[in-house]
């Protein structure tokens, strides 16, 4: 990677982790500049606006999805497998969505940006939408307003552990996850009362 380009990483990385902690409008662009090494035109000379750095920062790192069928998964798999799959994808990209949450409600671009990634069609959400308007599947109503729910879920859970835990160990393990995702699907009483 040029030198150029390892700057521009590097002014994304330190305004994300800002952006995250101390919001958009709470963090000022000759800050971002110090915590980088860089001066404050360097910035601007990556970046149009402060705005322009913002959408830079927000795109989640993304996996590649196995585009496998989904048909073959009872309904109680499919949606515990998106569920699963969309707590472990806002682990992985905290900032970024911690910051789309955040500054969505003031501006377009950003809300824009949030359903984008909450949406991002792929094999599971066009099955769980085909159940959901066949009637198999009466729980969820809305496939975008059960994404946000599991978003706003997931970075709750995720901050109210960090502030109040303060514990070495990580708290997103993959038991501890599964159980999160059984929760969110099945409620309190558990899979063996939802067919």
């Amino acid at each position: 990677m040029k030198k150029g380009q390892q700057t521009k990483e590097r002014i994304i990385n330190v305004a994300r982790t800002l952006f995250a902690t101390k919001g958009f409008d709470m963090t000022r662009t000759n800050e971002i500049a110090s915590a980088c090494n860089v001066s404050e035109a360097t910035i601007y000379k990556y970046f149009d606006s402060k705005k322009d750095l913002l959408l830079a920062t927000i795109t989640p790192n993304e996996k590649e999805e196995s585009e496998d069928g989904t048909s073959h998964l009872s309904t109680d798999d499919l949606v515990e497998n998106h569920v699963t799959t969309m707590i472990k994808k806002i682990l992985e990209n905290k900032e970024q969505f911690s910051i789309l949450f955040r500054e969505t409600q003031f501006d377009q671009d950003i809300s824009k940006q949030y359903v984008d990634q909450i949406f991002k069609p792929n094999a599971r959400h066009f099955e769980i939408q085909k159940r959901i308007d066949s009637g198999e599947i009466q729980y969820i109503s809305d496939i975008i307003l059960f994404n946000v729910g599991i978003i706003s879920f997931t970075l709750a859970l995720s901050t109210h552990y960090e502030i109040h835990q303060q514990k070495k160990e990580p708290y997103f393990t993959s038991e501890r996850i599964k159980s999160i995702a059984q929760l969110l699907v099945y409620g309190i009483h558990g899979k063996q009362n939802h067919t």
